[in-house]
């Protein structure tokens, strides 16, 4: 397995309890909250965890953590990137709506805040996915 697809396995794992984290949260408190502190303490978080996780790699890794993506890990990262985008879009067009239709912020914001988990498992799980292939 290389580094960046144990990288990619990390952090998809790292979105995903994040992520099981914000919607438990959002789910008792319901949509229509205010932003819970769990939700926003989820972000520095789920930062943090991702700069551990790739200084560690580079300790682990020193010869692939330098190395530059080959044509494939390029085009794998480019499709797992377009595809976290479109889930993305997906998330935030309906919530902008709902926002300009109910001017309810707090919906928004959790709406968008699930969206960028969403996207951020899509991207690392299709990374997973595709250098398995």
């Amino acid at each position: 397995m290389s580094a960046r697809e144990f990288s990619a396995w990390i952090i998809f794992l790292v979105f995903g309890v994040a992520g099981a984290g914000c919607l438990i949260s959002i789910l008792r408190a319901g949509f229509d909250s205010p932003p819970q502190p769990a939700v926003v303490a989820s972000a520095p978080a789920v930062i943090a965890s991702v700069v551990v996780l790739e200084i560690a790699l580079a300790i682990f890794f020193p010869k692939q953590a330098d190395a530059r993506p080959d044509e494939r890990e390029r085009l794998i990262i480019a499709r797992s990137g377009h595809w976290a985008g479109l889930a993305f879009l997906a998330a935030v067009l309906p919530a902008l709506g709902h926002y300009v239709v109910h001017a309810d912020g707090d919906v928004m914001f959790n709406v968008i805040v699930l969206g960028l988990v969403v996207s951020g498992l899509v991207e690392y799980g299709a990374q997973v996915v595709l250098f398995r292939r």
